[in-house]
């Protein structure tokens, strides 16, 4: 099978890398506020760390949480093309998880260009 068939897929990865669940955290660590729902034991310190940070660190943080995401579902891309798991056996620009990369960077596919 070839990366035609893991463009719509890719695509949809790059778009929650972008604007879905990869900015969840993000959003969040922007907001100076992880969880208002503080019974889980572990949210009370997340959130006064939080408090306690400017927001150019909080803005520093927020980036590095979504950039975690786009390396585990790089990392991910990996193994899949690694296992030669179908349809993640090649890509337009050699692998899926180049496709990967260049989406995030808005790269056009080849039927767009």
């Amino acid at each position: 099978m070839t990366g035609l068939a893991t463009g719509p897929l890719i695509d949809r990865l790059a778009l929650a890398c972008r604007v879905g669940q990869g900015q969840i955290g993000a959003k969040r660590v922007r907001s100076g506020l992880w969880n208002a729902r503080i019974d889980v034991p572990a949210q009370p310190a997340v959130n006064q760390l939080l408090r306690r940070l400017t927001p150019a660190e909080r803005e520093v943080l927020a980036q590095m949480l979504a950039q975690e995401f786009v390396g585990g579902v790089h990392e991910t891309l990996v193994v899949l093309y690694e296992a030669q798991v179908e349809p993640f056996q090649d890509g337009y620009e050699g692998t899926p998880f180049h496709d990967f990369v260049g989406r995030l960077d808005d790269w056009p596919w080849p039927s767009e260009r």
